[in-house]
């Protein structure tokens, strides 16, 4: 089964044209709700980040965060090393799953945090259960994962290939812009592609209800950004200036 651990190595370098824009944008849009949320609270936030690591809230900031609490699958996840010049006192880790946050009480974490996790913890049950407990716990929220409708897929870079069944997305790997990828033979290409399962907007929506939907959009929707704040606190997804 596709768990948290199966989210693959971040680190490769991907194509220039794709994510520097849209990630510094989706970065302030994250910062502005966390400046929102501790306002709203009247102290520095907690974070629980699941599925995520150290380097990825350098494009978010630190402000107004009082600690980051990375949860992953896989321990060994949790052994990279903080980047230079972050703050590592900020972060801990701790190992769990996405699909099962019992030992946190309902509402209990500031904001339950994930970025580009839900596609990979399994089949409609585990996202499901991912996104009830991400809700149960989290006061604020903010799921993001890739759309399904943007023609490019985005862990393989291969085009079109979600868009087929699993033998077909197998074969397609021959076209990913990534050696390994394309090397694999057919065992460890099934279990790569299996492993992913990309969500429509309608279905981020069946998953998150009543909650805000950013859609982010290279002409057409490329990624999905679920967001909710406490005490029926409006989510804007328009970033302020100044």
């Amino acid at each position: 089964m596709s768990v948290v651990a199966s989210v693959p190595n971040r680190n490769v370098a991907r194509p220039e044209y794709t994510i520097n824009k849209f990630r510094a944008r989706r970065g302030l849009l994250l910062r502005q709700q966390i400046h929102a949320l501790a306002d709203y609270l009247g102290r520095d936030i907690v974070i629980l980040d699941v599925g995520g690591k150290a380097d990825y809230w350098a494009n978010v900031g630190f402000d107004r965060i009082a600690r980051i609490d990375v949860m992953n699958y896989d321990e060994r996840a949790l052994n990279r090393p903080i980047p230079e010049g972050m703050p590592a006192g900020i972060f801990t880790g701790k190992v769990g799953d996405a699909r099962n946050l019992s030992e946190y009480a309902d509402q209990s974490v500031d904001l339950a945090h994930s970025n580009s996790v839900i596609e990979h913890v399994g089949s409609w049950k585990d996202m499901r259960s991912m996104a009830s407990e991400m809700m149960r716990v989290g006061r604020s929220g903010w799921v993001q994962t890739p759309a399904w409708s943007f023609p490019m897929e985005p862990h393989f870079w291969a085009p079109f290939m979600h868009w087929f069944g699993a033998p077909m997305r197998a074969r397609m790997l021959s076209l990913s812009a990534f050696s390994h990828y394309r090397k694999l033979d057919l065992h460890r290409r099934r279990e790569q592609v299996e492993a992913i399962n990309l969500l429509s907007k309608r279905e981020v929506r069946t998953l998150f209800p009543e909650r805000t939907i950013y859609v982010e959009r290279l002409i057409i929707a490329k990624s999905y950004t679920a967001r909710w704040m406490p005490g029926g606190q409006p989510v804007s997804n328009r970033l302020r200036r100044g």
